[in-house]
């Protein structure tokens, strides 16, 4: 202070300024914690890692996963939307600078970027893919007709038997049937007969039920050297629907691949001496549950990801081959392979060599033979599954596509490839096709799940919900849900017909490698999954609560099955080598 009470002010050091401006930006990040929880980023990955070039940040540190970059990314906008609010109120130095997006309109952050356009774009189908469509849609269309004259029939009876014959007249009015029809549901003879179908129904329901409860462990095997990765079983298709008739008849069969890159046939639990004798003049012997029926050693190079059986088609009769499995493997190539009778087959399961199986000494019950190798993907496959029909399969890959192959003209030589089809942003894993034939759903490492139209090439749906990675989908055998499940445990229903998830399920402590419905056969009440916690289980498709829980494998357990038929037997493999039957 002067003499003349002049005040004179003196410049900080550059100490002081550096520890000024350190308390303002901490001031400032303590007032964007609090706004962040309020600021929408972008969800997807890609949107997330332009959103942080825009921004000129780094799309990743050291150490960071997914959720960590969203959430830096959410600090830098709450921090510039903070200090923007602060220097309009002159409370921040206009010397302070933060990072700012290249481009600010006057609506906000990010308001002069140029967007994105996105464009879908269609290619001409070749002439097979064209022939295969048209199959697919005459197939859909008698399946979808079945099925839902069956929805009808119990929705009638569902009306009777839960609200009354009043309440059925009202319905009937609203309708505006014809009361002398005897669907009408006015009609007491149809009334009564719908009312019918859906006690039983309940009652066949209540019995699988208590069953299901009661399941225990029935049989194990070691299945291979090394880890079992997939198992599937063998179904029926009726060209009508009815499966339930057939499912009785036919054997039932279980195929495993593993990382040793070879498949096997077991014994699902019926008789196959009967079918063997028939065909192979009256040999006798009796295959328990579980039995070795057949094995190849080597199909693939490398680890086998996914296994599907051809189901059992009642309206084709085939004298070449029993079935047929087809196989995904890491190294690049998906086979199909013929399961066909052995007639030199020794049935005396005491007098085999366990050493040497299926050699010429020691033949077993079915022939295990390639028939079609499938080549075109870029990386690794995942997943494969067959048509209904039979006569087409799909496989996914990390190379973002799944592709969709005719079975019938693929041959060792060359894969016939009807349809490549992109889309997805990530790896795709899951696969999975409707009853009907008509819609096939995809899952990728994004969290998207895709379900495509079939019959006219178009994306019918995609849904958004899981918070990781999707590994299996499964559609229902009603037709209109879709399950899905991967990376969170969560195990979610997508209803179809709204379009939306209409049940979400905490169902496992870790990943979630396969779903399986109950088969039509015995209606779809059971959904079954497995998990890398150590555990599979079983739950009700009516209000989703769990039926039972199947603990006996050592570690993960890497798939899971339905047996079709009345029992609900149910097969899983797990890393510990071993195939066991629960029933």
């Amino acid at each position: 202070m002067t003499d003349n009470n002049n005040v004179e002010f003196l410049e900080l050091t550059s100490d002081s300024q550096a520890a000024q401006q350190s308390h303002r930006l901490l001031l400032l990040d303590i007032e964007a914690r609090k706004r962040a929880t309020t600021v929408d980023v972008p969800t997807l990955p890609n949107d997330v890692r332009d959103a942080l070039r825009n921004w000129g940040e780094p799309i990743r540190l050291f150490g960071e996963d997914l959720a960590a970059i969203r959430d830096r990314l959410r600090m830098v906008m709450a921090r510039w939307e903070v200090w923007k609010e602060q220097q309009e109120q002159g409370l921040v130095d206009s010397q302070m600078e933060l990072p700012q997006p290249m481009q600010v309109g006057s609506e906000g952050v990010g308001a002069g970027v140029e967007e994105e356009i996105t464009e879908t774009t269609y290619t001409h189908a070749k002439p097979e893919l064209v022939n295969a469509r048209k199959i697919i849609c005459d197939y859909s269309l008698s399946r979808s007709k079945y099925r839902l004259d069956m929805e009808r029939q119990r929705r009638r009876g569902m009306i009777r038997w839960t609200r009354g014959k009043k309440r059925a007249r009202l319905f009937d009015k609203e309708d505006e049937g014809d009361a002398n029809n005897t669907g009408s549901l006015y009609c007491d003879e149809g009334l009564k007969e719908d009312s019918l179908v859906v006690k039983e129904l309940d009652n066949t329901c209540e019995t699988m039920y208590k069953s299901i409860r009661n399941h225990a462990l029935e049989g194990s095997q070691y299945g291979d050297v090394r880890p079992l990765s997939a198992v599937c079983t063998s179904s029926v298709v009726s060209s009508m629907g009815d499966d339930t008739t057939i499912a009785s008849e036919t054997p039932k069969l279980i195929a495993t691949g593993g990382w040793s890159g070879g498949i096997k046939i077991w014994n699902g639990g019926a008789d196959h001496s009967k079918d063997s004798d028939d065909q192979n003049g009256g040999q006798e012997g009796e295959a328990a549950p579980l039995d070795l029926l057949g094995a190849k050693n080597i199909v693939h190079e490398d680890r086998i990801m996914g296994i599907a059986m051809k189901s059992y088609l009642s309206s084709t009769t085939s004298t070449d081959s029993l079935t047929m499995v087809a196989t995904a493997s890491i190294d690049l190539t998906a086979k199909l392979c013929k399961v066909t009778i052995n007639e030199e087959a020794n049935t005396n399961s005491d007098d085999m060599d366990v050493e040497n199986l299926n050699t010429k000494d020691n033949p077993l019950r079915y022939n295990i033979e390639e028939c079609a190798h499938l080549k075109g993907h870029q990386a690794r496959l995942c997943s494969v599954a067959f048509h209904p029909t039979g006569k087409y399969v799909a496989t996914t890959s990390f190379d973002h596509t799944w592709r969709l192959w005719d079975v019938e003209t693929s041959s060792m030589a060359e894969g016939k490839e009807l349809l490549l089809q992109d889309g997805h942003a990530r790896e795709v894993y899951g696969v999975g096709f409707h009853p009907d034939g008509s819609l096939v759903s995809t899952t990728d490492f994004g969290g998207v799940v895709q379900c495509w139209d079939l019959r006219t090439g178009k994306s019918a749906c995609h849904f958004l919900g899981h918070a990781k990675r999707v590994i299996c989908s499964e559609f229902s055998p009603n037709g209109f849900q879709l399950a899905t499940a991967g990376d969170d445990g969560t195990i979610k229903i997508w209803d179809l017909r709204r379009r939306k998830a209409c049940a979400s399920i905490p169902a496992h402590t870790n990943l979630i490698t396969q779903l399986k419905f109950a088969h039509s056969s015995q209606n779809g009440e059971f959904l079954a999954s497995s998990s890398f916690d150590g555990t599979g289980k079983i739950w009700s498709t009516r209000d989703w609560k769990l039926l039972t829980m199947l603990q006996g494998h050592e570690g993960k357990v890497m798939g899971i099955d339905v047996l079709d038929g009345p029992r609900c037997g149910v097969v899983t493999c797990g890393y510990d080598k071993t195939l066991k039957l629960w029933q």
